[in-house]
């Protein structure tokens, strides 16, 4: 570990065991709250406990608020009406340990984003605490392991590359990642070899493969969320069911709408109020893009290619609700130089 990461851990955790108890709370929720649950939970375990307590958070599911698994790492499985087990997989993560009162914990998670920010790490949905230490009478001697967990774009990249182009081409795609794309690598350096990347990809694919690449990129859209809009289609057996959901449905920020046999898209600014505020068309442009990997980086030419990307988000629900291969158009972009992103997606 660097100087630069300042106590900060880059760790993988190996797939583990747990029984858990699923609840939905704030960000402002702090460990006190669920203690009542955690102490039936350990009850329910005795004997079997291998581990800290842990809160799994999954910030995709709800617009307000965020679903939470209470859990013990456990050496069986453990099931109740309450309680399940299930194995959660491994993942990588950067971590900050919180010493002290949960209330400060805000100040140490601060510290964990304000790295990954300033160096362009791109986290996903989803984090964990690790309730190493509980003192209910001397909270001063607390100890919390905050844990973010890391997307991997540049692995997953480096993985579909093969697939469809083949090892000679990922090397070529790839080249210098391992200088210039790494978790302490700097925002100017990551996106000098975005930049370089998306330029080889450009002359070794056509635009069916760029889609294939890069849609397999994106973020993880919620399972919890995809099983929600897959029932509502089951029920109703139509896609406009399911769209009639999205548009009264207080947790969906977009409004698709269905022309045809496409549906058509146009993403929310990422940063509302400072897209409404904004002074400039910079500015609007860069509180409108969702992606970290760019938001800082709209003038410096990376190729739209990359905006393939972004239409994974939307391949993942809809191929999850339909459970068939959707086609999906990147219509405009901010790297194409619009003032917006709308995407078409084309149904089977």
């Amino acid at each position: 570990m660097s100087n630069n990461m300042q106590d900060i851990k880059h760790e993988k955790i190996e797939d583990m065991l747990v029984a858990y108890i699923a609840a939905r709370g704030t960000f402002e929720d702090s460990p006190p709250k669920w203690m009542s649950r955690f102490n039936v939970l350990r009850e329910s375990c005795e004997g079997l406990i291998c581990g800290s307590a842990m809160a799994l958070y999954d910030y995709g599911v709800y617009t307000k608020g965020v679903h939470v698994d209470l859990c013990y790492p456990v050496t069986e499985r453990v099931e109740s009406d309450d309680i399940k087990s299930k194995i959660i997989e491994g993942v990588e993560v950067l971590s900050l340990t919180h010493y002290g009162l949960y209330e400060k914990m805000g100040e140490t998670y601060k510290k964990l984003y304000s790295f990954m920010r300033e160096h362009e790490v791109v986290p996903t949905a989803y984090g964990r605490e690790v309730y190493l230490e509980y003192h209910a009478d001397e909270p001063e001697r607390n100890a919390t392991e905050l844990q973010a967990v890391l997307h991997k774009w540049e692995t997953r990249f480096a993985r579909h590359v093969e697939r469809v182009l083949g090892l000679k081409a990922r090397e070529a795609v790839m080249k210098d990642s391992d200088l210039l794309y790494t978790i302490e690598s700097t925002a100017h350096d990551k996106a000098k070899w975005l930049k370089a990347a998306m330029e080889t990809l450009d002359g070794l694919t056509d635009e069916e493969q760029k889609f294939e690449i890069l849609s397999c990129c994106a973020h993880e859209f919620s399972d919890r969320r995809t099983a929600k809009l897959r029932a509502v289609y089951k029920e109703a057996g139509n896609i406009e069911a399911v769209i009639k959901f999205m548009h009264e449905d207080p947790d969906w920020y977009e409004k698709p709408v269905r022309k045809g046999n496409v549906i058509y898209v146009r993403k929310v600014p990422y940063d509302v109020k400072g897209y409404e505020n904004a002074k400039t068309e910079a500015d609007k442009r860069k509180s409108y893009c969702h992606c970290m990997l760019v938001r800082r980086h709209l003038e410096e030419g990376i190729s739209p290619t990359f905006c393939y990307c972004g239409t994974g988000w939307y391949r993942q629900y809809w191929e999850g609700v339909l459970g068939e291969p959707v086609k999906i158009e990147v219509l405009k972009s901010l790297l194409k130089g619009d003032d917006h992103c709308e995407l078409a997606i084309h149904l089977p």
